[in-house]
């Protein structure tokens, strides 16, 4: 008996209709890339036609969904009809769930990214607002020698803030989507840099003037904050995954 083999082919029956209904309908095309005694062959084809798979795959995505939804509400909020392909494509290559919040955030906005490189997910603003999730994310749940790890070397601001280059208005935007409304239609368009600061309790999101974030990310960058840049800060609006 190859035991990976056989939870690997059960595991992606759960995880994807398509994958069951092809099985279905042409198991021997499924099964000839794996080593599998007959009697697995029978039970994992009886599996797959059983009723009860269909609510072992309804509970399955939903659990799957619940850490992006978390994480990534706004995206996925943007993405709207364009989430449930997306979402059976990364399942299908990613059969196996990660409960890890951080971990599916990381993995998903991966994929997300995978998808805007190669074409296929056309949408500047879906890509601003993920890679703000994400780092609003990875501020949240990693510890701070963490992050420095992340930063390595390079890194000019201190672990705990970071500064996202936007090329729409950040804070007409955010505004918008944690009201869960579409971005406004005369949103405005340029380069944009949002600071966002998670060394205390409660993150302090600022936008920069082009100068100061010049400042912070350039050579002139210290270690601290770099006082009475761009615009008051604004403690926690609602705009950070929780």
């Amino acid at each position: 008996m190859t035991l990976q083999a056989y939870q690997d082919i059960f595991c992606r029956m759960i995880a994807s209709s398509d994958y069951r209904a092809r099985l279905i309908e042409n198991p021997a095309t499924v099964f000839e890339q794996h080593d599998l005694s007959d009697r697995e062959r029978r039970r994992l084809t009886a599996m797959a036609d059983h009723p009860g798979m269909r609510v072992n795959t309804a509970i399955h995505r939903a659990n799957r969904l619940t850490p992006l939804d978390q994480t990534l509400p706004f995206t996925c909020f943007l993405l709207g009809q364009r989430l449930g392909p997306l979402l059976d494509r990364y399942w299908h290559g990613n059969p196996t769930e990660n409960l890890q919040l951080p971990a599916e955030c990381v993995r998903f906005a991966d994929f997300l990214a995978a998808e805007m490189e190669a074409g296929r997910l056309l949408d500047p603003i879906v890509g601003e607002v993920l890679a703000f999730e994400r780092a609003c994310t990875e501020l949240r749940f990693y510890t701070e020698q963490e992050l420095r790890l992340q930063a390595g070397a390079a890194g000019r601001l201190p672990p705990q803030v970071r500064v996202l280059r936007f090329q729409h208005d950040p804070e007409r935007l955010l505004n918008a989507l944690s009201e869960l409304q579409p971005p406004p239609p005369d949103l405005a368009e340029g380069e944009f840099h949002l600071a966002i600061d998670a060394r205390s309790a409660e993150p302090v999101f600022r936008l920069l003037d082009r100068r100061s974030a010049a400042a912070l990310l350039g050579r002139q960058a210290r270690a601290g904050w770099c006082a009475g840049s761009g615009s008051p800060g604004t403690k926690d609006s609602g705009w950070c995954p929780r």
